[in-house]
């Protein structure tokens, strides 16, 4: 039987050559760490697996994040497909490359990738969520298996397929992986691959973790303490104070809480002042009146905080007495208004929610009264934004609502409201007539 290869292909971590897609908003050092931080859990799978032989071409000189076990020659001068070509050149039968990309892989899945050619596949490629690829293994070495594929494109997964198949071989096909190449890349393999030294870092250097929960707050003294106990880990809690006269400032700075003061009254206002004050990578909205709970919002994030959403809500259960009848059918009526408008299926605009800061601060929701959180649907709706609803129960609120509570807060949030739907749905409308 004819001995098996682990054939990675790296670069040294050294700053300002190494993960430069991480700066922004890394420093050059920053990015090189979480390189190595990469390269040394990619090293470590690689040394756990099961092949006989383990090679690692490689660009710059050998660290300490270097495991034994392995044989060490440096990558030849060219072009990155002759870089391969020549690696591959060391390889003697079956085998499997990868690169330094993807820190989550497992001695699990690389002896599962290897068994595939070394059993009866003449290639096996598994592809990158963003067009390239992230493992490519031949059943024996081929000098031709890269000539002329472009790399470091979206489409080049498909072209490095087209080129194998143009070779007369069989391309079975490995699970599709994520690839760690930018800041969002680096949040979601650190949420996949939690216990990685990789995650560690992006934890340290990126707060992948932490979310800005942004309370706007009104007269609130009564339900402040309540809601600040129950700040889940690494949620931290932005008060925004728009006028409060009870203390309520006070209260949530004693409690810990940073607090920001916005004079201009208005919902949107607050929210948009405690977004502009945020400094982590996705930020929570939810009122501060004891109606939500805080610890709901692990949930609500999860979504965004994994890549799998751009927005998410939290959709309002409401418990008896929670919700008047009328907040209740203004509700479904503005759910449907959305989703005739610009498509997004969702049934509750409720005010807890979660997005990335950099997005929301870039979707331009100008209004700064009670139709921030319908615009904030609708502008994220007609701009393609992935929307995901979980259910969060919903109680009865401490103290009385200052939109709904008063009939001139009433009036003001029909008005504000009424204005968003037309404003979206002459958006709509003019980019259906380019369409």
């Amino acid at each position: 039987m004819q001995r098996t290869h682990l054939l990675v292909v790296a670069k040294a971590p050294v700053p300002g050559r190494s993960k430069t897609r991480l700066t922004p908003p890394l420093t050059p050092e920053g990015a090189a760490e979480v390189a190595e931080a990469a390269l040394a859990d990619t090293l470590e799978a690689a040394a756990g697996c099961g092949a006989d032989r383990l090679l690692l071409a490689l660009d710059g000189e050998p660290g300490p994040w270097l495991p034994p076990g392995f044989e060490v020659f440096a990558q030849v001068d060219g072009t990155f497909n002759e870089r391969l070509a020549a690696a591959w050149a060391h390889v003697e039968g079956p085998g499997l490359q990868i690169g330094m990309d993807t820190p989550q892989v497992t001695p699990e899945l690389l002896d599962a990738a290897l068994a595939v050619v070394a059993e009866g596949a003449d290639a096996a490629l598994g592809l990158a969520e963003d067009g390239g690829w992230w493992a490519l293994g031949l059943a024996r070495p081929h000098p031709e298996a890269f000539a002329d594929v472009p790399m470091s494109t979206g489409d080049t997964g498909r072209l490095q397929r087209k080129q194998l198949e143009a070779l007369g071989l069989e391309v079975a096909d490995l699970p599709v992986l994520r690839d760690l190449d930018d800041a969002g890349d680096a949040r979601a393999v650190a949420v996949l691959a939690p216990r990685t030294r990789t995650a560690g870092r992006i934890r340290d250097l990126l707060g992948a973790n932490a979310v800005d929960v942004v309370l706007p707050v009104l007269d609130e003294r009564d339900a402040i303490p309540w809601v600040l106990e129950r700040m889940p880990e690494g949620y931290r809690p932005i008060v925004v104070d728009n006028g409060s006269t009870d203390g309520s400032a006070e209260v949530a700075a004693k409690l810990g809480a940073r607090v920001v003061a916005e004079p201009r009254r208005g919902f949107g206002a607050a929210c948009f002042a405690g977004l502009a004050a945020a400094t982590a990578p996705v930020v929570a909205f939810m009122d501060c009146d004891a109606s939500l709970d805080p610890k709901d919002l692990p949930a609500v994030c999860g979504p965004v905080l994994n890549g799998d959403a751009d927005l998410a809500l939290g959709a309002r259960k409401a418990s008896r007495g929670a919700m008047p009848l009328h907040g209740r059918l203004a509700n479904r009526y503005l759910a449907r208004q959305v989703r005739r408008t610009c498509g997004a299926a969702v049934t509750d605009i409720g005010p807890m929610r979660a997005a990335r800061r950099e997005d929301l601060l870039a979707l331009g929701t100008a209004d700064r009264r009670s139709g921030w959180p319908l615009e904030m649907v609708l502008r994220a709706g007609l701009d393609g934004w992935r929307i995901a609803e979980l259910p969060v129960p919903y109680r009865p609120r401490t103290g009385r609502s200052k939109v709904t509570g008063t009939v001139g807060g009433t009036f003001r949030a029909v008005k504000d409201m009424r204005a968003q739907l037309a404003r979206a749905r002459a958006a709509a409308n003019l980019k259906r007539s380019h369409q």
